[in-house]
């Protein structure tokens, strides 16, 4: 999630060229409804997850595959030009918002859930940055063989292509990767030519602070100073998403796949008799609410509505805890308390620190001057060059926990948890199990080098925001009690895990320590929020607690609310991204992330759903 700002009129003018120069659109030709039929495979979302699995199930051609978006394709400018992964397109996210949290003087949060085809992919900042090694490994050692780092990379690497930046951009800017991370896959990745002047600056810095600088990003080799890639096809100088990659260049030739836009799933349907046993799915027309239909699935349902509307639909089919259906008046198909719970975000300080002296031109000037901002868009519009032609951040500053002065805080990870939990952990043994499994990797990670506790997103100006990549938190997922099919209620209970407000106080002096750089001097940065007169650990919590929009509570990176673990540890899917306890029924979206990992979401997510595609075509619709 970005700052949301509004460019002057310049901007939107030209924005209206551009879209009328490419409003072409990819043809929709295998949309189709028809009550009642059936498919071998059913697909509830059509974001990132959603179109890999669809793409890879019809490589088939005799299997059959209806994928069901609640949202609309969108070839707007802002889907399309690399430059709006700085903004937030809100007219395709349906936003709920959270539950007030009692930690942050009851404030809520706006929680970004795309309806769109192509889902998150299509809005988010456009950075693809894969977690280290010990994340994908702590996915493993919570009993999940197979999801480990290297049993992920082979998925990580089918998914990409990787295009470096020019000659002279690399060697203008001392840009280095390692191209073994990538393969010949469907989404394209790219660093971008264009970096601002103040770069130069900041990685001036970097070295002076002996970071380390690792030869590239997306190797699994944890904290350090890395140019990472954007999701940014380098051939089209446009944004790269699972619709452009994975939908529009097979729909015109895969009559196998069908594609179901403007409809909401209200229920997953079940075959009579036991054991329960999916069967379809019931839609709903978004444009009037009331229109309904039942589509079959022959194999298997598949859940890729995303860590918020995946545990709400299974909830309100009667799948989830029994207090919570109960409550709603849902009738209790299966009583299952890790659907909606194990919630995680990344909660973020944004830090802004005015500049007396940036170099012409940074991140701000295309909204303060209007002759810039028109040449820029003649620039792109022409040669597809210059800052439309990139999205927001390519360096990026991992940082371990040791890194950070937080050797104080160590004696919190030994206090007693469960008070700390949301109520259904002390109703549920299994899922306060599961939360005491995830602490003994947490604590190792955190004590390690190998593995990141949180990432300054460095733009070439003072917008800093520093991301807590490893909460101690738990948050829930429930139903509306009154209205279950309205959206649910989201409780991220970011900091009610003590540790979590303190590594927060750390990484935020970790980010002053940083702008107090000599070699950021000249810059002339003064600090304005969340503000230098806040020193001490309560006054800094305070002014992010009350200073609105100095703390976001969701970075738009909602997971675990189904996790991939053991049932015994409160888990919702196995290895085999199975519902345990429902046959045919599969997930295969950010709600499996068992522990968030140390990144943003975007990267992990297509290679959880290429890995989830080959073991729904290895099992066939059998081996329930």
């Amino acid at each position: 999630m970005r700052p949301v700002s509004f460019a002057p009129l310049a901007l939107s003018f030209l924005a209206c060229r551009f879209a009328g120069e490419t409003a072409a659109a990819s043809g929709f030709g295998n949309e189709a409804r028809s009550d009642g039929t059936t498919y071998d495979y059913i697909i509830v979302g059509a974001g990132v997850s959603g179109l890999v699995v669809a793409n890879r199930l019809t490589e088939d051609s005799r299997t059959s595959v209806l994928v069901i978006e609640r949202g609309d394709f969108d070839n707007k400018p802002e889907a399309i030009v690399p430059w709006y992964g700085n903004l937030l397109d809100t007219s395709v996210l349906m936003n709920p918002t959270s539950a007030p949290n009692a930690k942050l003087n009851n404030a809520t949060t706006s929680i970004a859930v795309p309806a769109v085809v192509g889902g998150g992919s299509v809005v988010n900042g456009m950075g693809y940055i894969r977690g280290s090694k010990a994340d994908y490994d702590g996915w493993e050692a919570l009993g999940n063989p197979g999801w480990g780092w290297s049993g992920l990379l082979p998925y990580f690497r089918k998914g990409t292509t990787f295009t470096p930046p020019s000659p002279a951009a690399a060697s203008e800017w001392n840009i280095t990767w390692d191209p073994t991370a990538y393969g010949n896959g469907p989404l394209h990745v790219s660093i971008p030519d264009f970096q601002y002047p103040d770069i130069a600056t900041i990685w001036d810095a970097l070295r002076h602070q002996n970071v380390p600088v690792p030869r590239g990003s997306n190797t699994g080799d944890g904290p350090g100073a890395y140019w990472t890639p954007s999701t940014l096809d380098a051939r089209t100088k446009t944004r790269s998403t699972s619709r452009s990659a994975y939908y529009d260049p097979i729909n015109a030739t895969r009559r196998n796949l069908h594609l179901l836009t403007g409809q909401t799933a209200t229920e997953i349907l079940f075959q009579n008799g036991r054991p329960l046993t999916a069967a379809g799915v019931r839609i709903v027309s978004r444009l009037d609410n009331t229109s309904r239909s039942n589509v079959y699935a022959r194999k298997e349902v598949i859940l890729a509505a995303g860590a918020v509307q995946t545990p709400q639909l299974l909830q309100v089919s009667g799948i989830g805890p029994a207090s919570v259906l109960q409550a709603a008046g849902i009738a209790i198909k299966r009583d299952m308390p890790a659907v909606g719970a194990n919630y995680q975000d990344h909660a973020t300080a944004i830090l802004i620190l005015a500049l007396a002296n940036p170099s012409f031109p940074n991140p701000d000037t295309i909204f303060s001057n209007a002759t810039y901002n028109a040449s820029v868009w003649d620039e792109y519009l022409a040669n597809k060059t210059g800052p439309i032609a990139a999205a927001s951040a390519s360096t990026v500053l991992l940082i371990s926990r040791p890194q950070l002065d937080t050797a104080p805080l160590l004696p919190n990870e030994t206090a007693p948890h469960a008070e700390y939990l949301p109520p259904i952990y002390s109703a549920s043994p299994a899922l306060l199990a599961g939360y005491l499994s995830q602490l003994s990797i947490l604590r190792a990670q955190l004590l390690s080098n190998a593995s990141s506790i949180t990432a300054h997103a460095l733009l070439g100006s003072g917008f800093t925001p520093a991301i807590l990549f490893k909460p101690f938190s738990r948050g829930t997922v429930s139903l509306n009690r009154t209205h279950p099919q309205s959206l649910p209620v989201v409780s991220l209970n970011t900091f009610a895990h003590p540790l979590d407000a303190a590594n927060m106080v750390a990484i935020v002096r970790r980010a002053r320590r940083f702008w107090a750089s000599p070699q950021l001097a000249r810059l002339g940065p003064s600090e304005t929020q969340p503000g230098a007169q806040w020193q001490t650990d309560d006054e800094i919590l305070h002014a992010l607690a009350t200073n609105p929009g100095a703390l976001w509570g969701s970075l738009a990176h909602p997971s675990g609310t189904c996790a991939m673990m053991p049932e015994r540890l409160g888990g919702c899917v196995g290895p085999d991204l199975r519902v345990y306890g429902v046959r045919g029924l599969s997930v295969v979206d950010a709600s499996v992330l068992p522990l968030i990992p140390g990144a943003a979401l975007q990267a992990t997510v297509y290679a959880v759903a290429e890995k989830g595609a080959d073991l729904i075509k290895a099992r066939g619709g059998g081996g329930w």
